[in-house]
């Protein structure tokens, strides 16, 4: 599964992509910048993402998902 990962200083922005793309996605926030995180993108998404103005863009391979038993 590919993970898209788009970097801005506009939330405005990445929310706006996300409301265009039929797949998961979290939006995360530190003080001065947005990370969106995208699950299970195709090409059309990573290239579209990647054309954002303003925009640092990064995509991964999801090679391992676990979780810990409490």
């Amino acid at each position: 599964m590919k993970v898209l990962f788009l970097e801005s200083k506009s939330a405005e922005a990445l929310r706006a992509f996300a409301a265009g793309q039929p797949h998961p996605y979290r939006l995360l926030a530190s003080d001065d910048r947005y990370l969106l995180v995208l699950e299970a993108v195709g090409p059309e998404a990573i290239e579209a993402g990647t054309r954002l103005a303003e925009v640092r863009a990064w995509t991964f391979e999801l090679v391992e998902e676990g979780c810990r038993d409490a």
